[in-house]
């Protein structure tokens, strides 16, 4: 008979065994472990065991949803008026399906009872961040589009879903930089320059990102001045391992703007790629909100390839 309980300090075995259980996918890190969740979950300043709970049939744990929050405006703390079910997860079983319905269930309670107003599916850098580098790819954007049986779950349970990045991907080993008159320009005019990280900007970063180890460059003016453009990137490990790949993704990049800030942009990521080129880095991922028209440009013109989507699903209010 299932039943259902909080998180226990024994369970990391039994949970890592449910995700190492999932069909092959590029959206989960395999095979998980243990001290991998001790190390990017559980250790989480603002983790809470009875966010994550358990469906369990007699003593062996068959699945898992594991709710959470975001932060508030300050990103000093907790906001619990967003709540988000962040991760739901079942083993193969006879009553998968009406297992995790019952879980979303219990996850969406949780929520509403730590005072959540607005329930979403999927997390994201702002809503319940404790799957960074182990689901989704170089960024947490809600459920990746390819996840049948979470985006299914979702929609069953009532949800709307809206766009909330397309993924690009692009193959550095092969990477040449494109050229004309303009980047030309651009490359006569600036150069650049490879910056050690900056410390956290504030509690919510240092919470939940502090602990990855980011890339950052500038664009800066030959005839000296302030940067023209700037980016971070990070090592996405340990996802991109089980990819068997050695691969990047944006964290974020901003350009000035200008009459030419497409070519700035594209001559930026171009002379980045190839420093990591040296680095033995063989693929970038961005994942791009669907807004952000200059880094989707910037996609196009170094011949990405789109390879997916990350759904955001919100549950309509109550009437």
């Amino acid at each position: 008979m299932i039943h259902f309980r909080p998180f226990l300090n024994s369970d990391p075995p039994a949970i890592a065994e449910i995700w190492r259980s999932q069909p092959p996918s590029n959206a989960l890190i395999q095979p998980m472990t243990p001290a991998v969740l001790d190390d990017m979950v559980f250790s989480k300043p603002f983790f809470d065991r009875h966010g994550l709970i358990l469906a369990v049939d007699d003593d062996r744990p068959v699945g898992f949803v594991h709710a959470g929050f975001g932060p508030n405006a300050e990103l000093t703390a907790i906001d619990h008026a967003r709540g988000t079910t962040a991760l739901l997860l079942v083993s193969p079983h006879r009553d998968r399906e009406t297992i995790a319905r019952e879980l979303l269930s219990r996850s969406e309670q949780y929520l509403r009872e730590r005072g959540a107003t607005t329930l979403f599916g999927g997390a994201t850098k702002k809503l319940a961040p404790f799957y960074f580098g182990l689901y989704g790819g170089s960024q947490l954007s809600g459920v990746v589009a390819s996840d049948a049986a979470s985006t299914e779950l979702f929609r069953d349970a009532g949800y709307a879903e809206s766009t909330h990045a397309r993924i690009f991907r692009r193959d550095l080993t092969s990477f040449r930089p494109t050229m004309d008159r303009e980047l030309m320009q651009v490359r006569r005019q600036c150069q650049l320059v490879k910056q050690t990280d900056s410390l956290p900007e504030n509690w919510w970063e240092a919470c939940a990102f502090a602990a990855i180890e980011r890339l950052a460059f500038v664009l800066l003016p030959k005839a000296n001045g302030p940067p023209v453009a700037q980016a971070k990137l990070w090592d996405v490990e340990p996802l991109a391992s089980s990819w068997g790949v050695h691969a990047v993704g944006l964290v974020s990049m901003a350009v000035c703007a200008s009459a030419n800030e497409c070519a700035v942009a594209t001559h930026f990521v171009g002379e980045i790629f190839r420093q990591l080129q040296g680095f033995g880095i063989s693929l970038a991922e961005f994942q791009l909100q669907t807004d952000d028209t200059l880094a989707i440009e910037v996609c196009r013109q170094l011949s990405f390839d789109e390879v997916g989507q990350g759904l955001l699903f919100q549950k309509p209010a109550m009437p």
